[in-house]
């Protein structure tokens, strides 16, 4: 069962206030995306904090799958989900040696690797790209990914995504920096390629919050503390 349950979350940075007012929501793979909409300060990162077990919640809790998280390690709630940062880290190695991360442990090895390999790119919106390269998965992509594009970088990390094949997906700001028709166009093809998976995405852009299923909408932001 993929899903995402959280009953009366309460969350905040050590030595901080609370940013998460009692949160309760609930989302599965056939309910669509969850948005999570607020200005800065309000919670948005605190919240994708406490999805990954980065950070402990103060009251309340969250389960996947029906499993409460506070039963699991935080490398077995890690080990459910897939993140997507605002500036996906793209290694000065070739496209395939950057979605091999999706599987550290030789997963991707042989034809049906191969075959997923290819398939996923084409998912998350890179087949023509890939199309047009004449080394295809094995062409470089500089440091950081400079020979891709934004929406380019941010597509592999999806496709990254993809191949981890997690229960959970967490999309943190999906369209930052990008203009609007490439934001538009990745934001189709994410739909596309993430159905039957549990996404959460935090945001601040009207357009992501459009499209989403249900939406949160966190508060106040809290003032940040003193140096």
């Amino acid at each position: 069962m993929r899903d995402l349950t959280t009953d009366g979350l309460v969350a905040g940075w050590p030595g901080g206030p609370d940013v998460l007012p009692g949160l309760t929501t609930h989302v599965d793979a056939d309910g669509g995306w969850l948005v999570v909409r607020g200005p800065s300060g309000s919670g948005k990162s605190t919240f994708l904090a406490v999805l990954l077990a980065a950070l402990r919640p103060r009251a309340g809790g969250y389960a996947l799958g029906g499993v409460p998280t506070l039963r699991l390690t935080g490398e077995g709630v890690r080990s459910r989900i897939a993140w997507l940062p605002q500036e996906a880290h793209v290694f000065a190695s070739s496209i395939r040696a950057n979605l091999a991360l999706a599987a550290p442990r030789g997963e991707l090895a042989g034809r049906d690797g191969e075959a997923r390999m290819r398939a996923a790119p084409a998912a998350a919106g890179l087949g023509g790209l890939l199309a047009g390269l004449p080394e295809g998965l094995d062409t470089p992509v500089g440091a950081g990914g400079t020979a891709l594009s934004g929406g380019e970088r941010r597509r592999l990390a999806a496709a990254r995504a993809l191949l981890a094949d997690r229960d959970v997906v967490l999309l943190d700001e999906p369209t930052a920096h990008l203009d609007p028709p490439t934001a538009a166009a990745l934001l189709h093809d994410l739909r596309a390629a993430l159905a039957g998976r549990v996404v959460v995405c935090v945001t601040h852009d009207d357009t992501v919050e459009q499209r989403g299923d249900t939406v949160v909408r966190l508060g106040t932001p809290v003032p940040a503390l003193a140096s």
